[in-house]
């Protein structure tokens, strides 16, 4: 993946995720139909590709 398109996709993502908790912040009474264990390995696993697609057009071959 070229460094441009890394770095776009990642920043889409995490726009997408600001938009998710300003939603979820005002809509508190809105929740997922599994338990929360499942929610936070989502979440954490959302959290590490964005990173990767940070940090990956700054690593060097």
């Amino acid at each position: 993946m070229k460094k441009s398109t890394s770095r776009i996709v990642g920043l889409v993502m995490l726009i997408i995720a600001v938009a998710f908790i300003v939603f979820a912040l005002n809509h508190p009474e809105m929740s997922f139909p599994w338990n929360n264990t499942i929610t936070w390995l989502l979440y954490g696993l959302y959290v590490l590709v964005t990173v990767v697609l940070f940090i990956a057009p700054k690593m060097k071959k």
